[in-house]
């Protein structure tokens, strides 16, 4: 080898060889803890949407409730009141008081509006149900007070028969008719030509109005006509005839 040849260069280092980004170690470190963290809030441990569902199966938060002051201080009912006999305008007074709202209708079979409150009674008493929110109702089957209350919701008044008063005196007849409650019963002479002495009760009844049987609607405005002869004499055929013709 000649000494004086020029000396080759040295070989170059071998390139190092790329690898794929996917194995980077870097990128492996963080696929691995990315995992790590999946599972584990798979399993509750988490605020993600493991979190979120088991929020979703616990369901909405209970829905507070506020009771005002004017439904708290509403008595609370214990019982109906027994109304029966009462007049409308009382019984509902009675009823608000025990907790208690009230509808009313006419128990005779009549359907009339009860617009004076005062003017009516019950008879017959029963539960309507509750109002949506609101307290239970009382239904009160109602008559006019002067009226006496049917035997049955509905069905007729039974307004008293004219009992018969003839042959009678008129102190007996009028303690008859008494208890029906007529407005007036009012004494008559039966003769024409004879005046009612100022007391009457031992004169006779000969005839009378309303006539025996008689149904009589609402006594208290009516008026009982009663024509008595004296006590010695008869009775005549027909009314105001004379006791002494040509007398």
């Amino acid at each position: 080898m000649d000494p004086n040849a020029a000396v080759p260069p040295p070989p170059l280092p071998p390139r190092p060889v790329s690898r794929p980004w996917w194995r980077h170690p870097l990128f492996v470190v963080v696929v691995v803890l990315a995992g790590l963290g999946f599972v584990l809030s798979r399993l509750g441990g988490g605020d993600g949407d493991g979190g979120r569902a088991s929020e979703e199966k616990a369901g909405p938060p209970a829905a507070s409730v506020t009771v005002s002051a004017s439904a708290s201080a509403r008595p609370k009912p214990s019982g109906p009141p027994s109304l029966v006999g009462k007049r409308l305008e009382d019984a509902k007074e009675q009823a608000s008081a025990a907790g208690f709202d009230v509808v009313s209708h006419d128990a005779s079979d009549q359907d009339a509006r009860q617009w004076d409150v005062g003017g009516w009674k019950v008879c017959f008493q029963g539960s309507a149900g509750q109002r949506s929110g609101g307290r239970p109702v009382l239904d009160l089957g109602v008559v006019r007070v002067e009226a006496p209350c049917p035997r049955a919701d509905g069905e007729k008044i039974p307004w008293p028969a004219m009992p018969a008063v003839t042959g009678m005196t008129f102190g007996r007849a009028g303690e008859t008719l008494g208890p029906i409650g007529f407005r007036k019963v009012e004494p008559e002479s039966a003769y024409s030509d004879v005046e009612l002495p100022g007391v009457a009760d031992p004169w006779k009844v000969c005839f009378q109005d309303p006539e025996p049987g008689k149904t009589v609607e609402n006594p208290q405005f009516g008026t009982v006509y009663l024509k008595l002869a004296p006590p010695d004499a008869p009775c005549p055929e027909r009314p105001y005839a004379e006791l002494r013709p040509g007398g």
